[in-house]
């Protein structure tokens, strides 16, 4: 009887446990790249460092996804237009966005980790009961942002182009050149709060109901890693942990409750 002599056996023992290193998420050499928005509390520096640390929602989401997946992260913390741009060029490979349609063109949605309200916050005295309310006001519009189709493609309506929503909850609490703050209404009221506005603003009005979910871009050299992507996220998403991590930064917001029952149905990529 042929017998296989011990070192090609050995060989191939070592050949078949590579291959099935090879598969698992630690050893498969991929780093991602991607954008973290520029938006407190969604990415911000980390007060009094060098400039180099961040925190915030997305800093803590991405932090969690290395710690289960094993993968790393290449990280930049750009304007929320750039995030659109990069994913349309494939110069990152994912980020964790508010999804919307008119970015299939150019990213695929994957997992959704939290439902997002998007919307109008006006000003005490400004009264705001449906869409057409809000041509009579002076909105502060986040330049770059999308926020509801209609809104964005409406080209009559008052939009005051402000740097970023901090810019936009300054100006309408302190009634300079703006009547409302227009966005994702988590973000717009905890800048109210953190800058102790609560007295200056009443009515919201919502026009959006999206989530926050990976945005991976079809450009990207690592498109067909998307789906062990999406696996991470969504298994945060199933245990909990994306929605604790939100509510770590932002509370539990009234709007949060309606925004999970109204939420379109966000089912992963395959």
């Amino acid at each position: 009887m042929l017998t296989t002599p011990l070192h090609l056996k050995c060989a191939g023992v070592v050949a078949l446990l590579i291959t099935l290193l090879a598969g698992t998420p630690a050893h498969a050499a991929a780093t991602f790249k991607t954008n973290m928005i520029q938006f407190d509390p969604w990415t911000r520096l980390v007060a009094g460092s060098d400039g180099s640390q961040t925190e915030g929602i997305i800093v803590d989401l991405l932090n969690e996804f290395e710690r289960r997946s094993g993968y790393k992260t290449e990280r930049t913390m750009v304007p929320y237009a750039r995030v659109e741009q990069n994913l349309q060029q494939g110069s990152t490979d994912f980020s964790l966005m508010a999804w919307g349609e008119a970015r299939a063109k150019y990213a695929e949605r994957g997992s959704c980790l939290v439902p997002l309200s998007f919307g109008v916050r006006a000003r005490k005295t400004f009264d705001i009961p449906d869409y057409d309310a809000l041509y009579k006001i002076r909105i502060g519009t986040p330049r770059g942002l999308k926020i509801d189709p209609r809104y964005d493609a409406d080209t009559v309506m008052n939009k005051q182009l402000v740097l970023d929503y901090t810019t936009g909850v300054m100006m309408a609490g302190l009634g300079r050149d703006v009547d409302a703050v227009a966005g994702s209404l988590s973000t717009i009221n905890y800048l109210i709060e953190q800058n102790q506005m609560q007295d200056k603003f009443d009515q919201t009005l919502v026009l959006n109901t999206t989530h926050l979910a990976v945005a991976f871009s079809r450009k990207s050299p690592l498109f067909a890693k998307r789906h062990l992507v999406n696996a991470v996220f969504d298994a945060m998403a199933q245990d909990g942990t994306a929605r604790a991590i939100y509510e770590k930064w932002l509370g539990l917001q009234s709007h949060q409750l309606t925004a999970e029952a109204a939420a379109p149905s966000c089912q992963p990529a395959k």
